[in-house]
């Protein structure tokens, strides 16, 4: 667990990795910006860039959001050149990168929020989701890569790579767009802004976090998830997944009337 004061919002953290690989799961947050980062299980090999691919590329990614967090940019925009930084790196330190296929190098779900005065802002790419306000916010547009993920075949791991060769490829009708070095999916990313009235908790998770929290009611009720009540939860229901599951609350401060609303 971890715990930390910015100023505008107490921000809190739970991660805990699956039992098939390393944690690819990374949250981070800067200033009035918080998010959650879902490395895709490498389907290809993990050592293309050095070993532990996935993992590294989900660390580096999370810290150059610090770096380019701002006001002023679409979260979009910052995404995109917090991957164009970590792909530079890569390229300058990798020899032969450019001649990897792109299928074979580290992808990612992600959701990112920013806290404005009257705003929160928010933004998704694949099946990473948001609560707040009792309401999911999340890209719906990767449910169908799930479900082709889930056909009953004999080989599965041949259609989780099939389905991975179909990354980034708008010109394919079963193409999606996933965050990746090359930036080329941020841009297709779901995004909004709620009205920060009457939004006490903001909670970005995993996918995997999605199946163990499965009726919301934890965060629907505004459980801290340091709190007893979370913990039961979890592990009442860690079994249904085998994946890494991370949760960040940001509980937004304030004085609040009897309705819940910031006074």
């Amino acid at each position: 667990m971890h715990f930390f004061d910015i100023g505008e919002a107490m921000i809190k953290a739970y991660t805990q990795e699956g039992t098939k690989h390393v944690n690819q799961d990374v949250f981070g947050w800067q200033g009035n910006m918080a998010w959650v980062i879902d490395g895709a299980t490498p389907l290809f090999g993990d050592d293309f860039l050095g070993g532990n691919d996935v993992q590294k590329t989900a660390r580096k990614i999370s810290n150059a959001l610090k770096k380019f967090a701002n006001n002023q940019g679409s979260l979009a925009d910052i995404l995109y050149h917090a991957c164009k930084s970590v792909e530079k790196e890569y390229r300058k330190t990798i020899p032969g990168y450019d001649l990897i296929e792109k299928y074979k190098l580290p992808t990612f779900a992600v959701v990112i929020v920013r806290v404005n005065d009257n705003t929160v802002e928010w933004y998704g790419l694949g099946d990473c989701e948001i609560y707040m306000h009792d309401t999911v916010y999340r890209d719906e547009s990767f449910d169908r890569i799930n479900k082709r993920n889930q056909k009953e075949v004999a080989d599965k791991l041949a259609l989780h790579r099939e389905t991975r060769m179909l990354l980034n490829n708008e010109k394919h009708p079963e193409g999606y767009w996933i965050g990746s070095l090359d930036a080329v999916g941020c841009m297709h990313g779901k995004q909004g802004s709620v009205a920060i009235e009457n939004i006490k908790n903001i909670y970005l998770y995993s996918d995997g976090m999605s199946m163990v929290l499965q009726d919301k009611a934890v965060m629907k009720n505004g459980c801290d998830i340091d709190s007893l009540v979370f913990e039961k939860y979890i592990q009442k229901n860690r079994s249904l997944t085998t994946d890494d599951i991370t949760i960040l609350q940001m509980r937004l401060k304030g004085e609040y009337d009897d309705q819940g609303n910031i006074i």
